[in-house]
């Protein structure tokens, strides 16, 4: 073993050490956190209570569908964290009915995410390979890929924007058993989800041209426009909003090639303009490095414990704020903390 692999295992251990006991802290002077369950049940009910309420304060005209859809947003984001913590089983490890029953519950409510059992296998890929071609997760919301439309359109819609990058760049050989693949995992909610979602904008796209010429779609297709609006409201766009923003800054936060230990996986993004993102993923950019280093801790004990994490990982060579990330195709490359984080103004 080498010195510099020695350093960074020790750097490793470090932060390592200072997240578990600031974590163990909170549980100490908050026993509610170490019951995990109960937690993630609550955040769980409270967060589909939420979205409901939106849809009826909408469909009942009190709330304006340009309200509803960031809110529901919000929601979601929640519903998104659940999902990653029950993919480590956090939640009711030993009662599979209810665990299962959450993942169910987390993925029809994000109903344009791909199957979460699925996601579990990639996501413990992820884990293994991160940073590496293998990484098919990270792969597969852009992490890596040069910026342009199609790294765009992947991180605006997985699964048609996977089927898209398939059929530009996989060899014809592959490229049926590739789409094929992405299909099933998208079945049925996903796939449901991009039908509704392009039909409703087509739709609205021709008749707004045609409406030029004082001519419209045909009426049957405008019935079924309207039909599927509240479904789009309340669903299927914040869906996309929030899909979009978490896509962005995953990511750009994860690292693609020279990555050789944890420490360079991922960065700290939590520069103030990338706050309008944050918003819809939770604050994702800010705390997920974290999650890298001690993977057993809920996410909302990452949030309160960010503060003593983002300073010992500072202080062991994770970077903050890397911009030129973007330039790179999310290249890792050893630039100084201080060069790094002073582009987070």
């Amino acid at each position: 073993m080498t010195s510099t692999t020695s350093t960074d295992a020790e750097r490793i251990e470090t932060i390592k050490a200072v997240i578990r006991e600031s974590g163990d802290n909170w549980r100490r002077r908050h026993s509610i956190l170490a019951n995990q369950n109960f937690m993630g049940m609550t955040i769980f009910l409270g967060s589909i209570a939420g979205i409901l309420l939106c849809g009826w304060a909408y469909l009942d005209g009190y709330l304006s569908a340009w309200l509803c859809i960031p809110l529901v947003a919000i929601l979601t984001s929640f519903l998104h964290e659940l999902e990653h913590d029950l993919i480590h089983w956090m939640y009711f490890k030993n009662n599979k009915k209810i665990h299962n029953l959450m993942l169910l519950g987390v993925w029809i409510f994000r109903p344009g995410t791909i199957n979460p059992w699925i996601r579990r296998k990639l996501h413990f890929l992820h884990h293994k390979t991160s940073g590496t071609s293998q990484d098919l997760e990270e792969r597969g919301i852009g992490n890596g890929h040069p910026y342009g439309f199609v790294r765009f359109w992947v991180m605006m819609d997985t699964f048609t924007g996977n089927l898209l990058r398939v059929w530009m760049f996989v060899p014809a050989g592959r490229r049926w058993h590739s789409a094929k693949r992405i299909i099933a995992s998208n079945l049925p909610f996903g796939v449901i989800t991009a039908i509704v979602w392009y039909s409703f904008l087509a739709i609205h796209l021709i008749n707004g041209l045609l409406s030029l010429a004082s001519w419209s779609v045909p009426s049957a297709l405008l019935n079924y426009a309207n039909a599927v609006t509240p479904l789009i409201v309340i669903l299927i766009a914040p869906f996309y909003l929030r899909s979009f923003c978490l896509n962005f800054i995953s990511s750009n936060m994860h690292y693609y090639g020279n990555v050789e230990s944890v420490l360079t996986q991922t960065q700290v993004l939590n520069a103030k303009r990338f706050l309008p993102f944050q918003l819809f993923c939770f604050n994702f950019g800010s705390t997920h490095g974290i999650h890298h280093f001690v993977v057993g801790e809920p996410f909302y004990i990452r949030q309160l414990t960010a503060a003593d994490a983002h300073k010992v990982m500072r202080e062991n060579g994770v970077l903050f704020n890397d911009l030129g990330t973007f330039a790179r195709a999310n290249r890792y490359e050893n630039v100084t903390p201080n060069r790094a984080s002073a582009t987070a103004a």
